[in-house]
């Protein structure tokens, strides 16, 4: 009976000596500023101390701090069994996932954090910006709310509850807010930006077009200034100014989307080879969008390369077979080139099927109707596209 009374006293020492190590492991840890360094020595002290949470917890952080998330989440969901009513272990989680772009995790991890701790305003914050990831921006907006009824509006704050405004169409709200900030911080382009973004949506161009100028007047590399007022430009009809804007956020940002744009800019200019050159590039950049190639196959058949264009359409198709417009598209090729009514008609009614509902586009020569003068004269045409 002694023998194995004495042997549990050691065994419970020696787990003692285990903890005690382990924990001197953790401290030594905290003070490198290596990060593998700090994941060597947890390494070692979870292996000492398996239930030792505050090991897997900081072990967690510096995997999170090389972006190995992964590891990062594993080891915080390791602290989190061993200690399930800790409030800021399932915050740390949670930055671990919107790290990694898991927002509906976060989500519900900032929530469960909330329910342990009501007053904490960072898990309010961290919410509102994992709702405005997942564009859930009223629950954004209230989550702002919660975390400026306990603290400070910082700059940044402000403005995030502005574009959280603005992404749930609460525009005058938005406004205050950026309006607010304009007398704090009167150099910050972003402000400039986002009032703009109000202005363009609630059908006030031209002082959208001042907003988005003055923010680029304080940062002329600013990207989304350039894309936007492009964007007012073009409805303005002032379409030079459009495509200058198009050129220079290319050379910020040259993605498949922008030359798509300037390419629709330069159509609409007139300038044919332009808007080709430009839907070349957006296919060399994206072959497996078939927006490209519809809009480089209207360009071909404007030029009457008939052939080039239909093979542009049918690719398109082959690649997404929902879209109803390059049905239209091959539906004019085929009455261009061959006045062939059979497939003229059997292009328009899968149109039809996938949901093209723009009539009086066909019969417009500004717009569709010059691919089919003479047809869509017809009763016949009238029948196809209105089932009479």
């Amino acid at each position: 009976m002694k023998f194995w009374t004495l042997l549990l006293c050691l065994l419970f020492a020696a787990a003692g000596l285990s903890a005690q190590t382990a924990r001197a492991l953790v401290t030594q840890a905290r003070k490198e500023n290596d990060p593998a360094e700090r994941i060597r020595l947890l390494t070692q002290a979870v292996k000492k101390a398996p239930k030792l949470a505050t090991a897997w917890h900081y072990r967690a952080d510096a995997y999170r701090m090389t972006g190995n998330y992964k590891q990062a989440l594993s080891d915080y969901t390791r602290a989190l069994r061993l200690t399930p009513d800790d409030p800021f272990r399932y915050y740390a989680r949670a930055l671990a996932y919107m790290d990694a772009r898991q927002y509906a995790q976060a989500e519900v991890d900032l929530s469960k954090a909330i329910s342990l701790k009501k007053n904490y305003p960072d898990f309010y914050l961290s919410r509102a910006k994992a709702n405005m990831a997942m564009e859930k921006y009223n629950a954004a907006v209230a989550d702002y709310k919660q975390y400026v009824s306990r603290r400070e509006k910082t700059p940044s704050v402000a403005l995030g509850l502005a574009q959280a405004y603005f992404e749930s169409y609460h525009y005058p709200e938005a406004a205050a807010e950026l309006e607010q900030l304009l007398q704090e911080a009167p150099d910050e382009a972003e402000t400039y930006f986002w009032l703009g973004r109000i202005y363009q949506n609630t059908n006030r161009p031209d002082e959208a077009v001042s907003f988005f100028s003055k923010a680029l007047n304080r940062a002329d590399d600013y990207a989304p200034a350039y894309r936007y007022r492009a964007s007012v430009f073009k409805d303005m009809g002032e379409l030079e100014a459009s495509a200058e804007d198009y050129s220079r956020l290319i050379n910020i940002d040259p993605q498949d989307i922008f030359y798509n744009r300037r390419g629709l800019v330069y159509e609409e200019m007139g300038e044919l080879d332009k808007a080709l050159a430009d839907y070349n590039k957006t296919i060399e950049l994206s072959p497996k969008w078939p927006i490209g190639y519809t809009n480089r196959g209207y360009v071909y058949l404007k030029q009457k390369k008939y052939t080039a264009a239909r093979k542009d359409f049918e690719t398109s198709i082959k690649l997404d077979d929902s879209l109803p417009t390059p049905y239209i598209n091959l539906a004019g090729v085929y009455w261009l080139q061959k006045k062939d009514r059979r497939n003229v008609y059997r292009n328009l009614e899968k149109a039809l099927k996938r949901g093209f509902r723009d009539f009086d586009a066909l019969y417009d020569a500004d717009r569709k109707g010059w691919m089919f003068q003479g047809i869509n004269k017809t009763a016949e045409f009238r029948a196809v596209m209105y089932d009479e």
